[in-house]
Order: C-alpha cells, then structure tokens, then sequence
C-alpha cells in the first residue's frame, strides 16, 4: 500500500511521472482488451491518445491528495521524533512486515545520519529539497535507493525539506550509536 500511495503523490506533483504512469496503466488496458487481438478494421472505436495528459490542480501546498487521505496536510505538524534538524514520523497505517514508511523534515543543511537499506526505498520530495551523492532532489522527484548502498540526504538551501520515503527493507545506520537512537526515536 505504501508504494503505490508513493507513486500516486508522484504522479500528482509530477508530469513525467504521470505520463509514464498513464501509458503503463493504458498498455495494461490495452493488453486485457480482447480488441488488441482483433484486426484494425474490425475496432470500433480508436485506441486513447497515449500523449493525453488531463490538467491537474493541487489541493494541498504541501500533501498530494493520497496523503491528505491519511490526515496530513501544510497546517499540521506532524512530526514526532527529532535529531538534530531532522524529524520524523512514521505512518503506521502504510507500514506492512518489511515495509516502512515515513514523512522526514530536513532543516537546510541539516542531513539524516548515514545509512543503507536492506533493499530498495522510494523517496519523494513533496517540498524543498535535499542532495546527497547521486544529486539533487526537488519537489515532486522521486530518489530511488539501492540495497546495501550507504547515502546522506542532506537538506538543501531555502525551505524545509519535506519527504515521503518508502523502505522495502528498513534503515539500518552505519553508526552503531545512531541505530541505538533511531530505534529509541521512533
């Protein structure tokens, strides 16, 4: 559930995401269609147009409508754990065995200890921004983490840095201190 929570606030703060998104979802269609398999005299009506992208409004500064779902929104704070300039809190609701998911707000300059994944996470940017080795990240880009592969996310200059990250595999903290605080944090 949390996954596709992720890539639906993705779709709703980014084009390229959405296109992408829409033409997967349309070839899935268009495979269960049992009129693919027909000749193309014999459709009744044209296939969608696969470059179609419906006008979009935001509802929220902040939150895209799948997390507004959940209760958030720009006039709530909802963090619950600090260290140093980052807090955090995680949503249960989205949390399944093995996957964890989390809102982080990065303070400019401000970074997230160093630490890896036991598999993949997906990191969307919903406001400001933060870089760490592989780039920079903006609001509605997605940073996909590989497994075993250590990062630092540090907040960028201007606003605060708020994210949605989705773990496949948790965090596991390269410093032996810090996973004793971030398991007392959260």
């Amino acid at each position: 559930m949390a996954v596709q929570v992720l890539f639906s606030c993705a779709a709703e703060l980014n084009p390229a995401i959405r296109a992408r998104l829409e033409l997967a979802e349309q070839a899935g269609a268009a495979l269960m269609d049992e009129s693919l398999w027909a000749e193309p005299e014999q459709l009744s009506e044209p296939l969608p147009d696969p470059a179609f992208n419906p006008p979009f409004t935001d509802r929220d500064p902040v939150y895209p409508a799948a997390l507004a779902r959940y209760g958030f929104h720009s006039g709530w704070e909802p963090w619950r754990s600090r260290l140093g300039g980052v807090r955090g809190r995680k949503i249960n609701r989205l949390c399944e065995p093995g996957i964890d998911a989390r809102l982080f707000r990065i303070e400019p300059g401000a970074s997230i200890p160093h630490h890896d994944h036991a598999a993949a996470e997906l990191t969307l940017v919903l406001q400001g921004g933060f870089s760490d080795h592989r780039g920079e990240y903006h609001r509605g880009d997605v940073c996909e983490g590989e497994a075993g592969i250590a990062h630092r996310p540090v907040g960028l200059a201007g606003e605060p840095c708020i994210c949605f990250a989705v773990s496949l595999g948790g965090y596991r903290f390269r410093n032996p201190l810090m996973a004793i605080a971030a398991r007392m944090l959260t």
